[in-house]
């Protein structure tokens, strides 16, 4: 009897094992839909490690649209399909979705919907910190830059402060670039993302947050068929933080992405919705603030 349940219980054992095999496979062998990677020592509560250096870490696996994690808002934008969740277990993705002219679209005074983490305290960011920020980046279907039209961008990660101070670090998509601006400079990321629409580009910001010309900002990309991180830029000895917090107690930092429109306006302030593509979306995931240094 204890012979015929040892031979059951591995029995079992081996259809589950092959069973799980077979669903990785299948995940791994899909290049739009790669499945997440892991993080040392997660924990899997409120996206956090165990060891703390993990500050932040949405993978979406809970198949909702703030990933189950309290303080991280999935949009302010009203349409139903602002904000919304694409793929399936094991590769759950965020999608926003913005559309010119449209008031479900509209949100904090611009054609927007954007997810943001400003009420997860871990989150934040002041100066004297020093943080590495990653993400996935798909722009669905995103249709190219026409000459003719003015050369609008179309921001999808943005570092902000609070207080109305001027946004340190953007990432958007201008012509058919993907670039970084700051108070003073635009710099291109992805000279040409064209051959990349519709597939995975992953990204990495280092920063160091200051005040003073001690702070530095690297930007790390990789693209669809590498392998490893690849520095883009890297810029050292500057002014970092926007804001004032000696002034303004209570001022931080804190990370955004999906979709700012930055539509033209007409005389009367009216939206043009005429010389731009009227809809654009994009898909994130693994959203990760890391502590540093390492």
């Amino acid at each position: 009897m204890k012979t015929m349940k040892l031979g059951w219980c591995l029995a079992f054992s081996t259809l589950l094992f092959a069973t799980a095999c077979t669903k990785k496979e299948a995940i791994a062998t899909d290049q739009n839909d790669t499945p997440h990677d892991t993080v040392k020592g997660l924990s899997g509560v409120q996206g956090l490690t165990a060891n703390g250096d993990t500050l932040l870490n949405v993978t979406y696996e809970s198949g909702t649209t703030n990933s189950d994690i309290t303080g991280v808002n999935p949009t302010n934008a009203t349409a139903t399909d602002a904000a919304y969740m694409i793929g399936s277990p094991g590769t759950y993705r965020v999608a926003h979705k913005v559309t010119l002219g449209q008031p479900g679209y509209y949100s904090n005074e611009a054609y927007r919907s954007e997810s943001d983490a400003d009420y997860a305290a871990n989150a934040r960011f002041i100066p004297g910190d020093e943080r590495r920020y990653e993400f996935m980046l798909l722009l669905k279907d995103w249709e190219e830059w026409n000459p003719a039209n003015p050369a609008y961008g179309d921001n999808i990660f943005q570092l902000k402060v609070s207080g109305g101070a001027l946004v340190p670090v953007r990432i958007l998509t201008k012509r058919n670039a993907i670039v970084t601006r700051n108070t003073t400079n635009q710099d291109n990321l992805v000279t040409d993302f064209r051959p990349y629409i519709n597939q995975w580009i992953h990204f990495r910001i280092d920063v160091k947050w200051a005040t003073t010309n001690t702070g530095y900002l690297k930007i790390y990309t990789k693209l669809p068929g590498q392998t490893t991180y690849n520095l883009v830029l890297d810029r050292a000895n500057y002014a970092t933080y926007t804001g004032t917090p000696d002034t303004l107690p209570g001022q931080h930092g804190y990370i955004k992405w999906g979709v700012y429109r930055e539509a033209g306006k007409d005389a009367n302030g009216n939206v043009i919705t005429s010389d731009n593509v009227l809809t654009r979306i994009a898909y994130h995931d693994n959203i990760r603030i890391i502590q540093l240094p390492l």
